[in-house]
């Protein structure tokens, strides 16, 4: 059996073996089990860099950097996340303001945190602990560079978990992702920036201008503090934000207490890193920048950004996002530069970085394969926070026509709703191709599910009128000669496929796979359900009917629920053609034909929950069938038309792509990151209905 510190390196074990002679005299001697074996709680070290080169040829003379440490170390040293520091900011304000510790931004229960002091805080190497002057010019790639050669030299750390900053911090992680881009795994800014705006550079310079005044007097030096803290004050928060939470009253002691952080030597050490932030832009001095970019692929990137934020520009974020394919949350509110506080939308930032820190592993997309025939086709499962503690229900969700499988989820906010009640989502991608297709001007994507039904005309009548005949074909579908617009693809054996992997490959509850579908996607749940209701334990169809003379049922008790937008003008519920051409059975009738197949007697009776009576929803079921508890159930939405308006969220494209598909369908818009403005319920209310209905021996055929 290996000691637990034949797992540390060499030069680590060193470290810890001598920390008395670096640590803060404060701190008592450590051992080498206190790495791996003690929770660790905001110790202060300081380290001898020795002479410093800087970017600009400078040195740092008895160079030092400081930090602290936070939570415990994982035996293999895979849980570690280094924090820089903010402007002025220092190791223990990162814990004081929850950035880090138990339930903050990074949580101390699950990694073990460095927190650095960057240089010029003041307790790193700075002007006002130096003796050194001029105290030398610094970039935020020295800052970053002296950080490696920390972790590096001295601690023998060779890889991070993740590298984790807030505002100058955020400069710092982007360096970090620039410099050495395979030392961490995740790379996580903060209300950060790649590179200065010009709003910045104007906000920077009058910084500089104020720094740079006179402190020939203890009066100079006050009158300093309180120009710096007036201009502090119009760029950390909006206007909105100062006008609610402060009164006039309140002004002069609040001005007071902003401008009792900058006393001489804070003002000094600020001044220097003031002067290394204006210079700030991963672009700079480096001509071979695309090169590098591409260098570094597609790197594990989260950068959160508020919407209000006038210390630090959101927008570069979005640029070097399209660039590299990485997301960007962007959290609306008038907090402004502080959103990151306990009192602004620190819940909400926690909760994305924990997740992503987390990786795909917890609470996050998996993209997976499934090879039909000759194809390969892409689907994607995402886990909530209680997989892996039992075996879990899972629901089946297809996007409609024109639209992606993680657009269906980040649109409709699908997800959130499956982690608070414990199921698992898997998202399979319909059949799609690029093409200018009749109505549509631009080169778009077109994405289908092949229901069997919609390219096949009956004597019903055919699924369009006769002016949409010449509607173009599916390119597998070779020369239809009818209104061709789904594909011609096994979609049937594709997702029959995925529910038998997913059973083998996860940790699933196989009583309870339910089928929920959007639209076209409707119309392929429908499908699914008449020819293999043994598969699942009940659908719910949104939006969708099936064409004339297609309508169908299960032979087996499954039960439905089926929503429908009293406005719909694409797909009406009372069974007239559409504006555009198309035929669609009608929602009673859609309705009827299944419940009649599975063996409910009629008539439909009114039907309510305390959810669809809230939301004035015009509901009637089948409940007479011959299996006990099974249901037939039908609502209609006075406020919706061709949506799911219960569930979706306008702001967010339903073409749009999250990262986990990005490399998939590299053409498409990336999934914004949007807090909806109201509660969805549509989820809620399908929930409901699946949780009622369960797969057992007990529910026999009635065939």
């Amino acid at each position: 059996m290996r000691r637990r510190d034949d797992l540390i390196g060499p030069k680590l074990r060193s470290v810890l073996a001598t920390l008395c002679l670096i640590v803060s005299p404060l701190a008592s001697a450590v051992s080498i089990d206190d790495w791996l074996s003690e929770t660790h709680e905001g110790r202060l070290y300081k380290t001898n860099m020795g002479e410093c080169v800087l970017e600009n040829g400078q040195v740092i003379e008895a160079c030092r950097l400081t930090f602290r440490t936070y939570g415990r170390l994982a035996p293999d040293l895979s849980n570690i996340v280094l924090m820089p520091t903010w402007l002025n900011g220092n190791a223990k304000g990162l814990s004081t303001y929850n950035y880090l510790g138990p339930d903050g931004i990074v949580d101390t229960d699950d990694y073990f945190v460095i927190a650095v002091n960057a240089l010029g805080n003041g307790s790193s190497s700075s002007p006002s602990n130096s003796a050194q002057r001029p105290f030398p010019r610094f970039t935020i790639r020295d800052q970053v560079s002296l950080q490696h050669q920390l972790l590096t030299e001295h601690l023998d750390i060779e890889r991070l978990h993740a590298v984790v900053g807030a505002s100058m911090g955020g400069y710092q992680t982007y360096e970090w992702l620039m410099m050495y881009p395979d030392f961490a795994t995740h790379f996580v800014p903060i209300e950060g920036a790649p590179w200065y705006t010009f709003y910045d550079r104007l906000k920077g310079r009058a910084w500089q201008e104020v720094l740079a005044l006179p402190e020939d007097s203890p009066e100079a030096i006050q009158r300093k503090a309180h120009l710096l803290a007036l201009i502090d004050g119009m760029v950390f928060w909006t206007p909105e934000y100062l006008n609610r939470e402060r009164s006039l009253e309140q002004f002069d002691e609040w001005l007071a207490g902003m401008a009792r952080f900058d006393n001489a030597p804070a003002i000094a050490d600020r001044a220097s890193q003031n002067a290394s932030s204006a210079q700030h832009d991963i672009r700079r001095g480096r001509p071979d920048f695309e090169s590098r970019l591409e260098a570094i692929g597609r790197p594990s990137v989260l950068a959160i950004v508020f919407e209000r934020d006038m210390t630090i520009n959101p927008e570069p974020n979005k640029v070097l996002a399209k660039q590299l394919g990485f997301e960007v949350v962007e959290i609306p509110g008038d907090c402004g530069h502080y959103g990151s506080n306990p009192e602004c939308y620190q819940q909400q930032v926690s909760k994305r970085v924990s997740a992503f820190l987390r990786g795909p592993d917890k609470a996050q997309f998996q993209r997976r394969t499934m090879t039909i025939g000759e194809k390969s086709r892409r689907y994607y499962v995402y886990l909530p926070d209680a997989y892996g503690s039992r075996p879990l229900p899972v629901v089946m969700a297809l996007h409609g026509y024109g639209t992606t499988a993680t657009g269906l989820a980040s649109a409709h906010e699908i997800n959130p709703h499956a982690n608070a009640n414990d199921y698992i989502v898997v998202y399979p991608q319909g059949a799609g191709f690029y093409s200018k297709v009749a109505w549509q001007r631009d080169d778009d994507l077109v994405s289908t599910w092949n229901d069997l039904a919609s390219n096949v005309p009956t004597e019903a009548g055919p699924h369009c009128l006769p002016d949409r005949l010449d509607y173009p074909c599916y390119p597998e579908c070779g020369d239809c000669k009818a209104c061709n617009w789904i594909s011609c693809e096994d979609d049937v054996g594709f997702l029959l496929s995925i529910t038998q992997s997913l059973k083998e490959s996860l940790l699933v509850d196989p009583d309870r796979f339910y089928l929920l579908g959007n639209s076209n996607g409707g119309s392929m749940v429908q499908r699914l359900g008449c020819d293999y209701p043994d598969h699942f334990a009940a659908v719910g169809i949104m939006i969708y009917q099936m064409p004339p003379g297609h309508a169908c049922g299960p032979r087996e008790a499954l039960p439905m629920l089926h929503y429908y937008g009293v406005h719909d003008d694409e797909v009406p519920h009372d069974g007239k053609p559409s504006p555009y051409g198309w035929v669609y059975t009608s929602a009673a009738e859609n309705t009827r034909v299944w419940a009649e197949t599975m063996g409910c007697n009629g008539p439909a009776v009114p039907w309510q929950t305390a959810l669809t009576q809230e939301h004035d929803l015009q509901c009637e079921a089948y409940t007479d069938c011959q299996s006990e508890g099974v249901a037939v159930v039908s609502c209609g939405d006075p406020a919706a038309g061709h949506e799911w308006e219960a569930q979706r969220i306008h702001a967010i494209p339903a073409d749009c792509v999250a990262p986990a598909q990005q490399q998939d369908l590299p053409r498409q818009p990336v999934c914004p990151a949007i807090s909806p403005a109201k509660e969805r319920w549509g989820m809620e209310m399908v929930w409901q209905f699946f949780s009622q209905h369960s797969r057992s021996p007990a529910m026999a055929s009635i065939r």
